[in-house]
């Protein structure tokens, strides 16, 4: 054993000094970095175990300036992502968020919001040459499928045109427009040509109700008026009109309406005609009769489109039930009807 290290001590002894020295610097150095490491790694650790936990928050369904807000105050921070959604009322609110609700994470952290563009609709039809009613229909149809997606600007415009009275002349937004949010639909319809001559329906022998329903649909000036059955006649029917059937007139001549009274009414229900004087409009403006029984239940009576003057509009109600007139969606007119009399 001493001679073991009896010759340890002559090879080390016997080692270049320049040798040494090289291997001290290289030893060192390793060290040094080792050192640093293990600092950085022990620093690091430190301050991800200082940083507190927080909750995410449900954000879906808040605006997106809302939830922005709601992380702030949680030490979180937002990454936005847009999408288009199925409806049109999503827009700028948060269809989705990841991580999801009650997760925990580290002060600090991202949550990423999925946000709504609202739904998205390629190009804008042509509707130029479409009819008035099938329009209405069409975009009714489109509420049903996709939601809102175009809204009619009421009242609309009409002008004279050799087109057929009702006929879609022009619209705005332009055919081809993109549509991305709920968007007003302005048009121009045909009056059809100045001076021209429409055919008058023959309402004879037709029942009130149908005579009423057949009078909106043709989109022409109407009045309804009642007398009390004679001997020979029929209840609730048209007994004769003016001007005449099937004789040519102007397209703003007062198609008039003379009915029977009906005589047969359910108990607690009560038949009038509602007679009230409009301002005057220089385009037909939408107007909604409705009826709401002493219980509270609202019907519709009527929706047309009328230029104002005399409005007259059969019903038959619950006694005591209030009669309104809406125009432009505005009510104006609120009565209370009883016993064949308004109140």
């Amino acid at each position: 054993m001493n001679s073991f290290f009896k010759g340890l001590s002559r090879s080390t002894e016997s080692t270049d000094p320049e040798k040494k020295y090289f291997n001290v610097i290289i030893y060192s150095a390793l060290g040094s970095i080792v050192l640093m490491l293990v600092i950085a790694l022990i620093t690091f650790l430190v301050t991800i175990e200082s940083k507190e936990l927080t909750m995410v928050p449900d954000m879906k369904g808040l605006d997106l300036a809302n939830a922005i807000i709601d992380l702030q105050d949680r030490a979180l921070y937002a990454e936005v992502q847009q999408r288009y959604s199925s409806d049109m009322a999503d827009k700028g609110t948060i269809l989705g968020q990841d991580p999801k609700q009650g997760t925990l994470v580290k002060a600090g952290s991202r949550v990423l919001l999925k946000v709504s563009k609202g739904a998205s609709v390629e190009t804008l039809d042509d509707y130029t040459g479409w009819g008035l009613i099938e329009l209405e229909n069409h975009l009714k149809s489109l509420v049903t499928s996709y939601g809102p997606l175009l809204k009619l600007n009421k009242p609309y415009i009409y002008v004279y045109n050799e087109s057929p009275p009702g006929t879609v002349l022009e619209q705005k937004p332009l055919p081809g427009t993109e549509i991305t949010i709920l968007t007003d639909l302005s048009i121009v319809i045909s009056k059809g040509p100045e001076g021209s001559l429409t055919p008058v329906r023959d309402y004879d022998g037709t029942g009130w109700q149908r005579a009423l329903q057949l009078a909106i649909a043709d989109s022409f000036p109407f009045t309804i008026s009642s007398r009390t059955v004679q001997s020979g006649e029929i209840p609730g029917m048209v007994i004769s009109q003016s001007p005449a059937a099937e004789s040519e007139v102007p397209a703003d001549t007062v198609r008039q309406i003379y009915i029977t009274d009906p005589v047969e009414i359910e108990q607690g229900y009560i038949f009038g005609i509602l007679e009230k004087e409009l301002p005057v409009y220089p385009v037909k403006v939408p107007v909604e009769v409705k009826a709401i029984t002493p219980g509270g239940v609202v019907s519709s009576l009527a929706k047309l489109y009328h230029a104002g003057g005399l409005l007259t509009i059969p019903y038959i109600v619950s006694d005591g039930s209030t009669l309104t007139i809406s125009i432009n969606g505005d009510e104006k007119i609120r009565e209370v009807v009883r016993s064949l009399t308004i109140e």
